[in-house]
């Protein structure tokens, strides 16, 4: 896939669309633009779309109040966030073309995205979430092909889901629904993986050899996307017989970087593995093996690999021992580790708290 490569080099947050003119063929043109402050010079003979002069501190102060708003009750907060991002979309709708508005929003999308993963307010973030999705399907409107948004949006909708899940499955299924599709068209920019990804099963899996480091991202939520939404469509033939294309995706993600995103592959393989009885085939040992090799990777700083082992693997094994020691291992674990994992940890606090009370339950 090296010619998505280079699409995608096109449309980096602050590069102009391909056919620009130069800064030698046009300069008038250039220096009324760089006068409005829409462009600046990445080197000689290169122009580059640059957000307004002002931009970047309105950037900034949106960015700093999602990550540090005042103390308070979660509402009034969350209704700040509200307004911010509304303000936001106003400040986006008003730019002039779509090369524009991804200029000024792209940088915003990581920052966004990186301000969330460090909060340690899940229902703030749960509570303010949808008008950040709104925000990335206004921006899908008018690109409805950019590789990134679609990216961006299915890892947000598959965030989202699975704050939502416990609470309302229903809801979390629609929202994985969205990130499946949405990677699958990030996917399908290729035209020789777009040809695959329906094809039968034997001829799926080449899909894998059309794919290099580059897609990592795109692979790795098109699986964990595509993954949720038949964890929690189990009653769907049509859904589990999907389940092998997820695997091979997410094999595929572990052999590139069995670290990525928090050792991830591992901890998703692990809880594929231990969710099948093994009078269906299913190989507890080997789940052992992908959470121990997660818990190695994260040195135990990322705590859903834990409850999730719990989760999963002691209640398949039916050891009540492992599982609550697993459970009070997260419970027990210090406030510290990168500051990416606040939310994810604080998220797994919350339900090895409610998945200790119902041991009796399940053992």
């Amino acid at each position: 896939m090296a010619s998505r490569t280079a699409r995608g080099n096109a449309l980096e947050p602050g590069t102009a669309a391909a056919g620009s003119a130069s800064t030698r063929g046009a300069p008038a043109r250039l220096d009324q633009a760089r006068a409005r402050g829409c462009i600046c010079l990445a080197r000689p003979g290169r122009a580059r779309f640059a957000p307004p002069r002002r931009s970047p501190h309105r950037r900034i102060s949106i960015i700093v109040s999602l990550s540090r708003l005042p103390g308070g009750r979660s509402s009034h907060r969350t209704r700040a966030c509200a307004h911010l991002l509304t303000a936001l979309l106003a400040l986006v709708s008003g730019a002039a073309c779509s090369t524009v508005r991804l200029a000024v929003v792209g940088p915003l999308i990581q920052d966004v995205a990186t301000a969330t993963a460090r909060h340690d307010d899940v229902a703030l973030v749960t509570q303010a979430a949808p008008t950040y999705l709104l925000m990335l399907e206004g921006l899908l409107v008018d690109s409805p092909d950019d590789e990134r948004l679609l990216v961006a949006a299915s890892e947000a909708y598959t965030s989202y889901g699975t704050l939502v899940e416990a609470e309302d499955p229903e809801r979390a299924l629609g929202l994985y629904d969205r990130a499946r599709r949405y990677a699958r068209r990030a996917l399908a920019h290729d035209q020789d993986v777009a040809a695959l990804l329906d094809a039968p099963y034997d001829q799926f899996v080449a899909i894998t050899e059309q794919l290099d480091h580059g897609d990592l991202a795109t692979v790795f939520w098109a699986a964990s996307s595509w993954g949720a939404w038949i964890s929690v469509n189990t009653e769907s033939m049509a859904a589990l017989a999907d389940l092998p294309r997820v695997i091979h995706l997410m094999e595929w993600v572990l052999e590139r970087d069995e670290a990525y995103y928090f050792a991830a592959p591992h901890l998703f393989l692990g809880m594929y593995h231990a969710s099948v009885p093994p009078v269906l085939g299913g190989q507890p040992e080997v789940a052992r093996a992908h959470f121990e090799r997660a818990l190695e990777l994260t040195r135990g700083e990322a705590l859903m690999v834990p409850l999730q082992m719990a989760r999963f693997y002691a209640r398949q094994v039916f050891d009540r021992g492992l599982y609550e020691r697993l459970l009070r291992q997260v419970l027990d674990a210090p406030d510290q580790g990168p500051a990416e994992l606040a939310l994810q940890n604080r998220a797994a606090r919350q339900r090895a708290a409610l998945l200790l009370e119902k041991a009796d339950e399940f053992f």
